[in-house]
């Protein structure tokens, strides 16, 4: 018999899985969730929806991307469960091998770190499952939150449409972020 320990193997680490976030499916049951976190003044100020609507709309969304070979819409959950927004890889274009990053994260979950760890997830899978080259984004000037963690993944600012977007009763720039497969910094 022998002395030897046997030690676990590694856990592998689902694509779809952060330090503090989990990327999964939406279901039809996270219709209500989704569009109580969403239809917040707040939330809708960073993102080119800027208008409350009943949940019909939220269920068209959610019937429009399933429908949409284009894109890979997730729901954002912490490990433990609990929905706390959405995230997605539009526009893929799979011959120039790129896609375009949408996120939103309801307001009772920001600064705690699930945004950044969420980009971060969907990126990784995006390069190393989609095999994409490289995502790009549009924020607008004066989100800082989400600059910030665009930044912290490795996005780099390409360029700026200015006054391109009208919000708060003001026009405001739109800054254009890109990340290539290999400037993703990870954890």
């Amino acid at each position: 018999m022998s002395d030897q320990v046997h030690a676990e193997p590694p856990r592998v680490r689902s694509p779809f899985e952060g330090r503090l976030v989990r990327l999964r499916a939406v279901e039809e049951d996270d219709i209500p969730n989704l569009h109580g976190l969403f239809n917040d003044p707040e939330v809708q100020r960073t993102l080119a929806v800027n208008w409350l609507e009943p949940v019909a709309g939220t269920r068209r969304w959610w019937e429009g991307v399933r429908a949409n070979e284009g894109t890979a819409a997730f729901a954002v959950e912490t490990l433990a469960g609990e929905l706390i927004g959405a995230c997605s890889l539009e526009d893929v274009n799979p011959a120039a091998r790129t896609a375009a990053l949408g996120i939103w994260i309801g307001q009772p979950f920001w600064d705690r770190g699930f945004g950044t760890d969420a980009v971060r997830v969907l990126c990784r899978f995006g390069f190393e499952e989609m095999n994409l080259q490289r995502i790009g984004l549009s924020v607008y000037e004066g989100n800082q939150r989400g600059a910030r963690v665009y930044e912290k993944i490795g996005f780099t600012e390409e360029g700026r449409a200015r006054r391109a977007h009208f919000i708060g009763g003001r026009h405001v720039d739109v800054v254009r972020m890109g990340l290539l497969a290999e400037e993703l910094i990870a954890e």
